[in-house]
């Protein structure tokens, strides 16, 4: 599951213990939407340089987990 926290932050959710793989994925797939992750366990906020390439990593997202 991954939601807009406001203009620029992405939360995305994974199973307990996964945030950290996720999130260190994304960042070695070195996507152009993304500025930086943080993960807890289950949490990743992922930032955007602005609400544009937010809809794009939103649509990335999208195209990976289908939601």
């Amino acid at each position: 599951e991954f939601r807009h926290a406001g203009p620029c932050l992405t939360v995305l959710r994974t199973m307990v213990g996964s945030a950290q793989s996720v999130a260190i994925a994304i960042d070695k797939a070195r996507w152009p939407e993304v500025v930086g992750t943080i993960a807890g366990d289950d949490t990743i906020f992922i930032a955007t340089a602005s609400a544009r390439t937010q809809r794009r990593l939103h649509a990335h997202l999208h195209s990976i987990f289908g939601r």
